[in-house]
C-alpha cells in the first residue's frame, strides 16, 4: 500500500506539472504579463543584483559592459526578456496639464516605474517635434501621425514602431502613407532617429532632422537582436565626459555593426537613435539605488520627458 501510495502521488505531481501554465515555476514562482495600464513591473529582487553591472531572475537578464572606440568611450547594455510587456515606458510627471511640456528627474521616474534598467526616452515634448511624427506608449496613441515632413526641404522622421511581441520596425523617412500601409499593432511609437541598422542592414544616407547627424557628440540607442533581446548603448562625449570625443552617427552605425570592444559579439536586426547629448540616461541600481551610470566623470542630471525602461516580470512563491 505504502509503495502504491508513492507511485500515485508521483503520477499526481507529474499530471500537475503537465497541466501547469505556461511560464509558472511550481517551486520558486511565476512570471506575469505586466498589465498595460500597470506604473510598473514586480520590484526587482535584491538577490538578482549579482554585480554593479548584472542583473538576473527568471523573467529578465541585464549585463553592461563598457569599450571604446573613435576615442570615446560607450556602454552596452544586454538584456533579455520573458515577454514582451517588460519592455515599457513612463512619462514625466509635473504640474502642466499638457503631458508634452511635463519635465521630471529621471531618477524619480525610475523610482517610480522600479525598473531592471531604463534609458532615456525620444524627448516627444520638443517644441520642434511637437507637431510630427506620432507618440505611442503601452498601446494607447497620444499623438497620433501629424505631418512628419520638414516643410523647408521635404526632409522626414525615422519612426521606431514597437510592435505586441517586442519586435522593432523602422519606417525610414515615413510619409502617412508609409504609416498606413504599415500591418500591425503598435505597442510603443518613437519620433527622433535616424535608424542606424534597419533589417540587418546598415544605413549611411542620414538625413540631419535636428539630431546632429555629423557631429562628434553622446548618442543613445536602443537595438533589437533576437527575439525579446536588446541592447542599449550610450556613447559619451561632450561637456559631460571630456574623456570621450563622442560619436558621428556614421561612427555610430559603425560601432553598431562591429561592436569592437565588447566581450560578446552581437548580430543588430534594428537599431534607433534616441534623444542625445545630455539627454543621454542610463540608470541601473547602484549600491541599492538608482542611479545614472553613464558620464561618471561630468553626470550632468537634465531633466526628461520620458524614460524607456525595462521590469521584472517574476512573482516569487
Amino acid at each position: 500500500m505504502k509503495i502504491l501510495r508513492v507511485i500515485c502521488l508521483a503520477a499526481l505531481l507529474a499530471a500537475l506539472l503537465v497541466l501547469a501554465p505556461s511560464g509558472v515555476n511550481i517551486a520558486q514562482g511565476e512570471i506575469l504579463e505586466i498589465p498595460m495600464d500597470a506604473v510598473h513591473g514586480s520590484e526587482p529582487l535584491k538577490s538578482g543584483y549579482l554585480s554593479d553591472t548584472v542583473y538576473e531572475d527568471p523573467s529578465i537578464s541585464v549585463t553592461i559592459e563598457r569599450g571604446r572606440i573613435y576615442d570615446t568611450g560607450y556602454l552596452v547594455a544586454h538584456i533579455k526578456l520573458a515577454n514582451a510587456t517588460q519592455l515599457r515606458t513612463a512619462f514625466a510627471e509635473g504640474k502642466y496639464s499638457k503631458y508634452e511640456e511635463r519635465r521630471q528627474n529621471p531618477l524619480t521616474m525610475a523610482k517610480k516605474a522600479m525598473p531592471v534598467f531604463a534609458i532615456n526616452g525620444d524627448f516627444y515634448g520638443d517644441a520642434r517635434r511637437r507637431n510630427k511624427g506620432i507618440v505611442i506608449r503601452q498601446g494607447t496613441v497620444y499623438r497620433d501621425f501629424k505631418d512628419n515632413i520638414e516643410t523647408d526641404s521635404k526632409r522626414a522622421y525615422d519612426l521606431l514602431l514597437i510592435d505586441f511581441n517586442g519586435d522593432f520596425h523602422i519606417l525610414k523617412q515615413a510619409t502617412l502613407e508609409d504609416y498606413k500601409a504599415w500591418e500591425g499593432k503598435i505597442m510603443h511609437g518613437f519620433t527622433f532617429g535616424p535608424g542606424l541598422i534597419i533589417d540587418g542592414e546598415k544605413q549611411t544616407d542620414f538625413v540631419n532632422m535636428n539630431n546632429a547627424v555629423n557631429k562628434e557628440a553622446q548618442r543613445m540607442v536602443i537595438a533589437q537582436v533576437g527575439e525579446l533581446e536588446y541592447l542599449c548603448v550610450c556613447t559619451e562625449g561632450g561637456p559631460d565626459d571630456p574623456q570621450s570625443v563622442g560619436l558621428t552617427m556614421d561612427q555610430l552605425a559603425d560601432l553598431l555593426s562591429t561592436f569592437d570592444g565588447v566581450q560578446s559579439p552581437y548580430k543588430v536586426q534594428n537599431a534607433y537613435n534616441l534623444d542625445g547629448g545630455s539627454s543621454s540616461w542610463m540608470i541601473f541600481q547602484q549600491k541599492g539605488k538608482y542611479d545614472k551610470i553613464n558620464c561618471l566623470s561630468n553626470p550632468k542630471r537634465s531633466s526628461l520627458c520620458d524614460i524607456i525602461y525595462f521590469a521584472s516580470a517574476y512573482q516569487p512563491d
